[in-house]
């Protein structure tokens, strides 16, 4: 489901963006958090298209703002590193509300006194 309605995302008609978008928040909120996370990392935030990436990293940081930087950072190391590679990304986005989704959820995990450490092992340092 999350992967088709980000999909939508992607068409120019602005109601059909709308329905997807109020969709996935009410998709979001449904299921577990780690579930809607993993759902919009997979689907959303590495999708070529602008819109989508947007909306996903819109719904990604509402997401990760309700679980918190401690519940975040305490997953498999694995989840771990993918979700702060994830976020520099988005964090260096073209977009502008892409970018800025990105930095506030890079923000809620600074202050996770181990948010360093994974940083300095998940990201290549061209990009820190």
């Amino acid at each position: 489901g999350c992967r088709i309605m980000l999909q939508k995302m992607g068409e120019s008609n602005e109601f059909m963006q709308k329905a997807a978008d109020r969709s996935l928040g009410i998709m979001v909120a449904s299921v577990t958090a780690a579930r809607a996370m993993t759902a919009l990392m997979a689907s959303g935030v590495q999708h070529r298209s602008v819109p989508v990436r947007r909306c996903a990293s819109e719904h990604l940081m509402t997401t990760g703002k309700q679980m918190g930087a401690k519940k975040l950072l305490s997953a498999a190391p694995d989840s771990t590193e993918l979700l702060v590679r994830t976020l520099v990304k988005l964090a260096q986005d073209c977009h502008q509300d892409t970018r800025c989704y990105g930095q506030q959820m890079l923000t809620v995990l600074m202050s996770h006194q181990k948010f360093d450490r994974y940083l300095k092992q998940s990201v290549p340092s061209r990009d820190l």
